[in-house]
């Protein structure tokens, strides 16, 4: 299985494109720069068949309509609890966000990002995701559902792989903060309590920072939150 990563936008998020099958990926949290990932899916022959949100976060979004428009209407996925984040009453949630970040000047930028194709939840799988053409490899990828850093935060675990792709729930030495608009301290250290209980040679590819590390490399450094 390939993994590419392409850190984007301002806040430096790890966008990851994940190869199912053939020319068959997937997108994660597509924070920005789409140009570039267009241009390298085109070389590559690769076709997105739907784009992940680990969370609605404004840095992990900012990049959903560039890339369909240049790539098709991708099916959009996320938790059904990460709404707030989704569709025309979205403003409140980004706006609370982006003034606790002194960026208030960011939120209408944020006004078109559309709904989910599909709201997923814990236990589903990638197969999940209508019309998908590869049904059998996208079921490998599991939705565990880790709220905290914002109530519909989620991870994607393949079991098969050992590859748990962790959004902004658990960094390499680090772990999401839990001050924003539906963040919650406790459920938080619940989630990372949960993922501490995968096999420690889950490779993890976080939000930010280093990705492909070993789960228990990651949990050993020095942590803090971001």
């Amino acid at each position: 299985m390939k993994i590419w990563n392409f850190v984007t936008g301002a806040f430096q998020v790890n966008t990851f494109v994940v190869h199912l099958k053939d020319k068959y990926v997937f997108v994660v949290d597509p924070g920005g720069d789409i140009l570039s990932i267009s241009q390298f899916l085109a070389s590559q022959e690769l076709v997105p068949v739907a784009i992940v949100c680990s969370h609605g976060h404004f840095d992990h979004i900012f990049g959903i309509q560039d890339l369909r428009e240049a790539c098709g209407n991708i099916p959009l996925v996320a938790h059904q609890e990460e709404s707030c984040y989704f569709g025309p009453d979205a403003l409140e949630a980004h706006g609370y966000d982006l003034q606790m970040m002194g960026l208030p000047q960011l939120t209408e930028a944020l006004s078109n990002i559309p709904e989910p194709d599909c709201w997923v939840e814990e236990g589903d799988t990638l197969a999940k995701v209508a019309g998908i053409p590869c049904p059998e490899e996208a079921a490998q990828w599991k939705v565990l559902h880790t709220p905290g850093h914002s109530n519909g935060s989620i991870c994607l675990y393949n079991q098969q792989e050992g590859v748990l792709i962790s959004g902004d729930t658990l960094f390499y030495g680090g772990y999401g903060h839990s001050d924003l608009y539906s963040g919650n301290q406790q459920q938080l250290y619940n989630s990372l309590r949960r993922i501490m209980q995968l096999p420690p040679e889950t490779k993890l590819y976080p939000g930010h920072r280093e990705f492909d590390v070993p789960l228990k490399e990651a949990i050993q450094g020095p942590w803090k939150k971001k």
